[in-house]
């Protein structure tokens, strides 16, 4: 695949290039000028995810945008690899490719914790890590290993991903599933949305990830993560409860909590201006 074949339509489409490392097929997209910015999207989502604040940083930082393996344009990872160990790991191994050094690392959601896992096992140290609605938490002892099992038996059928896909080419289910994390998508991103869940790669890819996550271990190594790390929780968020920012907030000493109100779980896309400011704030 090249960038060529992706949709018209897709945002920074211009700044996209595919390239292998050991295996893996990634597509990213890195634009602008100044200190590298690593930028790890959510599960089920793509770089797409940061088109609007792309646009608000671009003038001063070169951000790396991949989509993470199995989602978005990206090949799938080995089965035993599908963990937020694999994906870090492999995220390395892009930068190392590219012969970048990020200055900041920026993740969403489940990006956050991939974000983390890579300063804490990883051979450089970036100046901050921003956290946008970061799953740091487990669901809690008695739904998580519900919650992986049913995740693990859906990854594994074909027939779903082809239903889901299929389901996906639809204006109403797609814009349904937006709402519902608490987010007011605009017409660009449902547009974005609705071609990724049309792919059964990226369904297989998305519900894959859901099941190889296993926060436990992260949880436990946290407290003593030494990079700043800034938590920015939206209060509208449906998806991950503002509290876990909270909650992470206190057991983690060099962090700081920021609280953005009425935006939801994919804030970034509804309004990107204060999320900017936190970001050009750091360094």
């Amino acid at each position: 695949m090249n960038a060529l074949d992706l949709p018209k339509f897709w945002p920074n489409r211009q700044y996209s290039q595919f390239i292998s490392v050991d295996g893996v097929e990634w597509h990213v997209q890195t634009r602008g000028v100044g200190p590298a910015v690593l930028m790890i999207h959510g599960t089920g989502a793509s770089s797409h995810s940061w088109a609007a604040l792309a646009d608000k940083l671009a003038d001063r930082f070169t951000l790396v945008m991949p989509d993470l393996p199995g989602q978005g344009f990206s090949s799938a990872l080995p089965p035993e690899e599908v963990c937020i160990e694999g994906f870090a790991r492999r995220l390395q191994g892009l930068l190392q490719a590219l012969g970048i050094r990020p200055k900041l690392l920026v993740g969403h959601s489940a990006g956050a914790v991939i974000a983390t896992h890579l300063t804490l096992h990883a051979q450089f140290s970036p100046a901050a890590i921003i956290s946008i609605n970061g799953a740091f938490l487990p669901f809690g002892s008695a739904a998580a290993p519900v919650f992986n099992r049913l995740a693990q038996w859906l990854s594994k059928s074909r027939l779903l991903a082809y239903v889901t896909a299929a389901h996906g080419l639809f204006n109403r289910p797609v814009r349904n599933m937006l709402v519902e994390t608490g987010s007011n998508p605009s017409a660009q991103m449902m547009q974005c949305y609705r071609e990724l869940i049309s792919r059964p790669d990226h369904v297989t890819g998305t519900l894959k990830m859901m099941a190889g996550w296993d926060l436990g271990n992260q949880r436990q190594l946290l407290p003593s993560l030494r990079t700043p790390l800034h938590l920015i929780a939206c209060s509208n968020d449906r998806t991950v409860s503002p509290w876990q920012s909270e909650r992470l907030s206190e057991f983690v000493a060099c962090s700081k909590l920021y609280k953005i109100p009425d935006l939801g779980h994919l804030g970034h896309e509804e309004d990107p201006a204060p999320f900017a400011d936190i970001i050009q704030a750091t360094l």
